[in-house]
């Protein structure tokens, strides 16, 4: 089976639907609050019901791509998340954006844990990390371009930009139309063998205490990841030891979406030999180091070092962690196990509201011990990751 066309297909399709995303996404609240006349509060819910909505569709997306196939459920979702984005061109009331941000949320996590499993599904073990580095670096190139063509395009303040990337989002549908076609035999590999039901899916997953440790775990990184576009802002913004804050923050982004196009290769290498686990257990640590940084260096250099680490936490944690799911999950139950890990979602919820907390209770002045309580935040992962390794060696043993 030649699995290549598909999966690189897939990373392709992964860097077009974030530039589309990116390119919309990020405006929305000021295109809700100064086009739409919504007020602030409005407009908090709207974003917020997106990612609430779309933690509990990943869940249903897993299960429905192992129990009727990858492709079947992977179409759906594109088909439906391009009718979205001409949902936000057309609607203009707050109840119809309401639902719309909703679908949004439905549909993207739909797709996600689906296209994850099909690559597990089709990719050589020994090429995993490989392919996933490659979709990592896809959604941060994406990333980085979308904001700039939704600036050229005046994202925030017409709806030009949310047709665009309707289109884009059919584009892949077809796209992934002709790699079925094309190569039939990967639709062998997108079926459950065996018939896969809600409650059935939820008690294997929810029996594999390997799994629940890493779920738990990553939602503790989640929470610390979650500082860089929450508290860190609103830090660099109102410290007053700290001049200049916003530009500041704002060359502190270009540093992590640079460092982890640069730094990707070099650290993937670095820890190709450690078990997956043992990786994330150093990605949560730098995770916590470069959030304690954040608070604990003032000058521009302490913090652009702060963000390197930082970054360097980020890519063991989110790379490594895609390939762990691969390892636990059981190959009937792939797909309900990549869905599942977006439960772990809940703590980029929790997180900005943690760390809003404690910049309102602790003061802007109090940096050092705002981050250092953050970085527990991270560092609360190692060892739920140490105790799910424990029980991946032991279910292994187990299965010899």
């Amino acid at each position: 089976m030649n699995w290549r066309p598909v999966v690189w297909s897939l990373v392709a399709g992964t860097f077009l639907s974030r530039i589309g995303t990116y390119m919309t996404m990020p405006f929305l609240a000021i295109y809700l609050h100064q086009v739409a006349g919504m007020e602030a509060g409005w407009v908090g819910t709207v974003i917020g019901v997106s990612f609430l909505v779309g933690m509990f569709s990943s869940f249903l997306g897993g299960v429905w791509s192992d129990r009727f196939g990858r492709y079947p459920i992977m179409l759906i979702s594109l088909l439906g998340w391009s009718a979205t984005f001409v949902g936000f061109a057309m609607v203009q009331t707050w109840l119809g954006f309401f639902l719309v941000s909703a679908c949004n949320g439905f549909f993207r996590n739909l797709f996600e844990p689906t296209s994850k499993a099909l690559i597990g599904d089709i990719a050589p073990p020994e090429k995993l990390m490989h392919v996933f580095r490659a979709r990592y670096l896809a959604i941060n190139a994406g990333a980085a371009l979308g904001p700039l063509a939704g600036v050229y395009l005046g994202s925030a303040h017409t709806t030009g930009p949310f047709w665009v990337t309707a289109g884009i989002c059919l584009s892949y549908l077809l796209l992934l139309v002709v790699v079925s076609i094309r190569f039939p035999a990967t639709a062998v590999w997108t079926k459950s063998r065996q018939s896969v039901t809600f409650r059935k899916a939820w008690q294997a997953a929810a029996i594999d205490r390997a799994f629940r440790s890493y779920l738990l775990g990553s939602s503790f990184v989640y929470a610390a990841y979650a500082q860089m576009e929450s508290t860190l802002a609103q830090y660099m913004a109102n410290a007053p030891g700290i001049t200049d804050g916003i530009q500041l923050y704002s060359w502190l982004v270009l540093t992590n979406t640079i460092a982890v196009l640069s730094l990707q290769a070099p650290v993937m290498r670095l820890f190709r030999r450690k078990p997956p686990i043992a990786a994330l257990q150093w990605g949560a640590l730098l995770l916590g180091a470069g959030l304690f940084g954040f608070g604990a260096f003032p000058s521009w250099i302490g913090l652009v070092l702060s963000m390197v680490v930082f970054t360097v936490g980020e890519l063991l944690c989110f790379v490594m962690g895609e390939i762990v799911v691969q390892e636990l999950a059981p190959s009937e139950l792939r797909g309900t196990y990549f869905g599942a890990s977006g439960l772990a979602f809940i703590g980029q919820g929790v997180g900005p509201w943690l760390g809003g907390f404690l910049l309102e209770t602790l003061g802007f002045s109090r940096g050092l011990l705002v981050f250092a309580l953050l970085m527990l935040t991270a560092w609360c992962a190692v060892p739920l990751f140490m105790r799910a390794q424990i029980w991946q060696q032991q279910s292994q043993k187990a299965g010899l």
